[in-house]
């Protein structure tokens, strides 16, 4: 990916290029393709400050995934929880939430950690009716995840480079979507969001999102940005 200093730091809305060379799931976002897509930067919500440890996003589609790729620099990365819907947000993680519909309730969220576990849900309301743990029962069944570290995972003692995260979303494993997939011109809401916990960091934890985001609240859909499909 290029350098944090030509990344975006707010689109609207984000254009997603379409592809249609095969894409290779394992984390070293490699492919040609990805450079097609515009990078999106991360800061911190409420006071839109710069971050510590810098993030970069990109996201595409084809007629069967969306793709997003981080690039999360990091000096003390970690991460142990190896279980589907483990609690992921505590420990490194890297998420992405969407409404496929802007104008209705439901969406989704993907929060993976530095070893690829997973922890997703299909949220019908927000906070309401049951909430994180009863949406969680639901998985996304053909989500495709790959990690690359470049430094020592669970080392605190020394200094790491970063961690990257590519994720393949299958668009029939979305059921807002009863089986259709997006349209050139069709948008979505999202934003995409980092925990980061480290012992380099001057309060032990920062959180960043490429969104503006007016609370502490990675679920509040009000501030996300449009994202449009283009072809």
């Amino acid at each position: 990916m290029s350098s944090e200093q030509n990344a975006i730091k707010e689109e609207h809305p984000y254009r997603c290029p379409f592809i249609s060379e095969p894409m290779k799931i394992d984390g070293l976002l490699n492919e040609p393709a990805w450079q097609r897509a515009k990078p999106l930067s991360f800061i911190v919500p409420v006071t839109f400050e710069n971050v510590v440890s810098k993030t970069e996003a990109r996201l595409l589609w084809d007629r069967e995934y969306l793709y997003v790729g981080f690039k999360a620099y990091d000096k003390d990365i970690w991460s142990y929880y190896t279980e589907r819907d483990d609690p992921t947000c505590h420990e490194d993680v890297l998420e992405v939430f969407f409404k496929t519909d802007p104008q209705q309730e439901p969406y989704y969220n993907f929060e993976i950690n530095a070893l690829g576990t997973v922890y997703d849900a299909y949220n019908l309301r927000r906070q309401l009716a049951g909430g994180g743990h009863r949406w969680s029962q639901w998985n996304c069944e053909g989500l495709e995840v790959g990690v690359h570290i470049e430094g020592t995972l669970n080392n605190p003692e020394d200094e790491d480079e970063y961690w990257q995260l590519e994720v393949a979303i299958p668009f029939a494993d979305l059921p807002g979507l009863k089986g259709n997939i997006p349209k050139p011109g069709d948008e979505w809401l999202f934003h995409l969001g980092r925990y980061d916990y480290s012992v380099y960091l001057p309060e032990g934890v920062e959180l960043s999102s490429c969104a503006r985001l007016s609370e502490v609240q990675f679920h509040r859909y009000e501030d996300w940005l449009p994202l449009r499909f283009e072809k």
